[in-house]
């Protein structure tokens, strides 16, 4: 991270929200964009190393965003990923391999022309979590069987802002609670799931995807 903030490219194929994208981003406190691209070809001349993370259109004209996003990782593994769609694509995210999920996240394009969501989605994909747009959160509900039914009505709702991409204070503070209480929430929604932290996967990287994957 610079002394400007968030380094962060946009690759975007449609020029009026691409600019639209970087004027959003130009204006927010923290945030530097130093580069754009409008073609998956364009993003392959994008030095990995020279932004924190990259915001990528899922359906570019002439690939895919999720396969400029894993090129990125591959030349930059500290490189934070936001892929961007027009469509409910979530299962896409659970295509990536679980031990490189951690940074890579998924927000609707109807968010994205917030700038509270889209500069949290960012914060949070540099700091190494996953987000899931809060708007399609929000109205997901458990899949008959899974996992996620033994979890209480708190606890599921816990795990939607988890998977949201809220620190354990911010979930205290959306949900009035004290943060230890959000704490021990969190910690037994792992115990439930069978999440633990390990050197290659992140429980709250893990229990963002298992929400993705255990719900409708």
């Amino acid at each position: 991270m610079s002394g400007r903030g968030v380094r962060v490219v946009v690759v975007e194929d449609q020029p009026l929200y691409r600019q639209m994208l970087v004027g959003l981003l130009h204006a927010a406190p923290g945030i530097a964009v130093v580069g754009s691209a409008a073609t998956a070809q364009d993003a392959r001349t994008l030095d990995p190393h020279g932004f924190d993370v990259a915001l990528v259109d899922l359906d570019l004209g002439d690939g895919d965003g999720f396969d400029v996003g894993s090129a990125f990782r591959a030349a930059n593994p500290s490189v934070g990923i936001v892929i961007l769609s027009a469509v409910d694509a979530l299962h896409r995210m659970l295509q990536l391999d679980r031990r490189d999920a951690a940074g890579w996240s998924y927000l609707s394009k109807t968010s994205a022309l917030s700038a509270g969501s889209l500069v949290a989605s960012l914060q949070a994909s540099h700091a190494g979590r996953t987000v899931i747009d809060p708007s399609l959160a929000a109205v997901r509900e458990p899949r008959a069987g899974s996992p996620l039914e033994s979890l209480t009505d708190r606890q599921r709702e816990v795990l939607s802002l988890l998977a949201s991409g809220m620190t354990n204070m911010a979930i205290a503070e959306q949900l009035g609670i004290a943060s230890r209480s959000a704490d021990n929430h969190v910690n037994a929604i792992y115990g439930a799931l069978g999440l633990a932290a390990t050197d290659q996967r992140n429980p709250r990287v893990q229990a963002a995807l298992m929400f993705v994957e255990h719900s409708r």
